[in-house]
């Protein structure tokens, strides 16, 4: 299920925002679920084997902010409203965010007052096995290693790097375990680059002043529609709570992702 959120300040013509907004944004989601939500999802959400799954994904900020430079303090400035995409394939955690979005109304988001002016309903699509996508935020899939010392390492894949399919599809399915709660049998994912550049749509989001490696761009999807469905709705790859691996379908003639 998914929403769109929009927003607009109380006080003043525009909004500004950090570039690596990101942190702000899911701080803007917890203090808006009730507390009973926002604790669940907190201490661990949904666990498939020892993995904690939260089974939400927000979307970039839609509209596009203005960059101003103030050496390493890089801020975006948007007008007086910003709206987001929300989604979950846990209708009860977009139901919890919607009611409380109501209830609550005015909120705070780096220190200025907005208020929700608007929350949309999407229609989902109807989706088959094969469908192009375009990334609302970036995708992201990762392997930790630890060196010789004990310190862990990140490695983020490249859509062209062996190891990036296998880590989409299998987290495809654990999402698939922790909504359902049976086995994938049977169920396959393929994703493969369709429009797609390394250094157009390469990505780096800080979220907590850790650096995040991701891609934008169009990808196939091709497989099982309940796999397709899963990530449509939970996000496509890692962190996806932290505003990553949104997606909608893709239309030829559209603006690239």
């Amino acid at each position: 299920m998914r929403i769109k959120l929009s927003y607009e300040i109380l006080e003043g013509d525009k909004i500004i925002l950090p570039v690596h907004y990101n942190y702000h944004i899911h701080g803007l989601i917890y203090r808006t679920f009730s507390n009973e939500l926002a604790s669940r999802l907190h201490d661990g959400g949904f666990i498939v084997g020892k993995r904690p799954f939260k089974l939400f994904t927000f979307s970039r900020i839609l509209e596009k902010g203005k960059l101003m430079k103030n050496g390493k303090d890089a801020k975006l400035i948007f007008g007086r409203k910003i709206s987001f995409y929300f989604s979950s394939s846990v209708d009860n955690i977009v139901a919890d965010l919607g009611e409380m979005s109501f209830k609550r109304r005015e909120f705070s988001i780096c220190g200025q007052r907005i208020y929700l002016s608007q929350l949309e309903v999407i229609t989902p699509p109807r989706l088959e096995g094969r469908v192009l996508i375009k990334t609302l935020s970036p995708l992201t899939v990762y392997s930790t290693f630890k060196k010789e010392d004990g310190e862990e390492v990140f490695h983020y894949y490249k859509p062209y790097e062996e190891g990036f399919q296998k880590l989409i599809e299998d987290n495809a399915k654990k999402k698939y375990r922790a909504v359902y709660e049976k086995e994938p049998d049977g169920l396959r994912l393929h994703i493969k680059p369709y429009k797609f550049s390394i250094e157009k749509n390469h990505s780096v989001v800080f979220f907590k002043n850790n650096p995040i490696e991701g891609w934008t761009g169009i990808y196939e999807l091709s497989g099982s529609p309940e796999l397709i469905t899963v990530t449509y709705n939970a996000g496509l790859g890692s962190k996806n709570s932290e505003g990553f691996g949104m997606w909608d379908i893709w239309r030829g003639g559209e603006r690239d992702a």
